[in-house]
């Protein structure tokens, strides 16, 4: 099984989002229908970031797919997922690893 490993920018806002999801939906397009978006470099993320975030997400479902995201190490970022209860939506692992093997 294929997995794509997708690195969020440091910034994920509305000057980011479009090429952000161009690459989670040229993987898709390709056929890589499991995704894990990593955030180990990520320190901010807007409105913007977070609705391309779940519009990718309802993409993977409608074609059988699944995307996770992991390492939210940044505690802002973390906040305003369980903010909006998007924790509750995305399954969200501590490291890359996890997420990874998650898939097995």
């Amino acid at each position: 099984m294929e997995i794509k490993v997708i690195d969020v920018p440091s910034k994920l806002n509305i000057e980011k989002t479009s090429e952000f999801r161009n690459e989670i939906y040229t993987a898709l397009e390709a056929n890589l229908k499991n995704i894990v978006i990593d955030f180990s470099n990520c320190d901010f993320i807007d409105s913007a970031g977070l609705g391309v975030l779940v519009s990718s997400y309802k993409k993977a479902m409608e074609q059988e797919g699944n995307l996770k995201l992991a390492a939210i190490n940044n505690t802002k970022v973390l906040k305003i997922f369980q903010l909006t209860r998007l924790d509750q939506v995305f399954e969200i692992y501590p490291t890359l690893e996890e997420a990874i093997h998650s898939f097995e």
